[in-house]
């Protein structure tokens, strides 16, 4: 009976909620000509941000919640079970489990590793400025979800409630965290401040080689990026073989059914301005759909656009474990899309199943 009681209340806070629809008659109009657009294609078609479509309640009902994120975060674990999804404009990686290990004690970082590492998140929250409760009609019924943006209205992440015993959590989680403010215009910016890089020419070769060939750890690669004030591309082309060599993208859909065949457990890495996102263990079903090259497995769903690959580079970290492989995404912008490493324990050599796979992609033959 309390879970009724809490569902009848939660149904009383989104249907109470103030409508903020600018957008409803450009969106139904939109709707009726492309009927099976995702949101955030159609948020693209009407000059608009996601956030916005969120928050004007175009086909679904929304609550703002309000800017306290970290202890949202913190709150996690009381949903359960969920879907948690992080994109780019180019890749969506969706992962199911459980919030654990929940660690976001600053104003500006925060971290998520369960236990079975199913939910493995870095989060850089200063990029966080919107929060939604969502609720929407699927095929499958009324869904639920937690839907976060940055300043610009881009998806940083939405988390999908995947059991209706959490339904009293959700309701008590949107109570606690419903924002004062329901109706005044969200103040978006157009864009997010990138840091500007120096030109190539400018770039001391011989000293970042030296700083890359000096690295201990994988993570020292950030703190040579900043300091050199150069991006990860402009890093790879600049120090060149062996630590970073081209391969084929086109080679994708191979890479990663070689990684199913041989049960290689991989790691995939998928983030934008606020979150990167981390799948660890094996994949098994791969699939071409359309334009996109799919992971479709239980747990763990990839969904890259694969085309927007523009390059790939097989990239090796000198550590005290030895080399460490990785194999990285760019579109044509020289944003990272995804990065795959091998699945690894801290202290422990690179597993060698991993890298010849990885090294594969270099042979002739593959190529082709």
């Amino acid at each position: 009976m309390a879970a009724k009681n809490n569902t009848t209340e939660l149904q009383a806070l989104f249907d109470q909620a103030p409508a903020n629809n600018d957008l409803f008659d450009r969106f139904k109009a939109l709707q009726e000509q492309q009927p099976s657009l995702r949101r955030r294609d159609q948020a693209t078609a009407l000059n608009v941000s996601e956030a916005e479509l969120i928050d004007s309640k175009c086909d679904l009902l929304s609550l703002r919640l309000n800017t306290n994120f970290a202890e949202q975060i913190n709150q996690m674990p009381s949903l359960g079970y969920v879907m948690t999804l992080t994109r780019n404009d180019h890749c969506v990686h969706e992962k199911k489990g459980v919030y654990q290990n929940v660690s976001v004690n600053s104003p500006h970082m925060g971290l998520v590793i369960s236990d079975d590492r199913k939910i493995d998140l870095r989060i850089m929250l200063s990029r966080w400025a919107y929060g939604f409760a969502v609720q929407e009609w699927t095929a499958k019924g009324l869904r639920y979800s937690l839907q976060y943006f940055d300043a610009t209205g881009s998806a940083i992440e939405k988390i999908f409630l995947q059991s209706e015993e959490k339904i009293d959590a959700y309701t008590d989680f949107v109570k606690q965290f419903l924002a004062d403010d329901q109706t005044a215009p969200l103040s978006l910016v157009s864009q997010l401040e990138k840091t500007e890089h120096i030109a190539d020419e400018k770039i001391d070769v011989a000293t970042l080689s030296q700083d890359w060939q000096g690295m201990r750890d994988v993570h020292q690669l950030f703190g040579i990026l900043k300091r050199h004030n150069i991006s990860r591309e402009q890093a790879f082309h600049a120090v060149g073989e062996p630590w970073a060599l081209p391969v084929n993208p086109e080679k994708l859909e191979h890479f990663l059914t070689s990684a199913a065949e041989q049960e290689t457990p991989i790691m995939c890495f998928v983030g934008n301005s606020g979150i990167i996102q981390i799948h660890s263990g094996a994949v098994s079903n791969i699939k071409i759909v359309g334009d996109w090259l799919n992971v479709l497995d239980p747990e763990f769903n990839l969904h890259l656009l694969h085309k927007n690959v523009a390059s790939a580079w097989l990239v090796r970290k000198p550590t005290v474990d030895g080399n460490i492989t990785s194999l990285e995404l760019f579109s044509a912008e020289s944003e990272q899309i995804a990065q795959f490493n091998g699945v690894r324990q801290e202290g422990n050599t690179e597993n060698l199943q991993w890298r010849a796979l990885a090294e594969s992609l270099l042979t002739e033959e593959t190529l082709a």
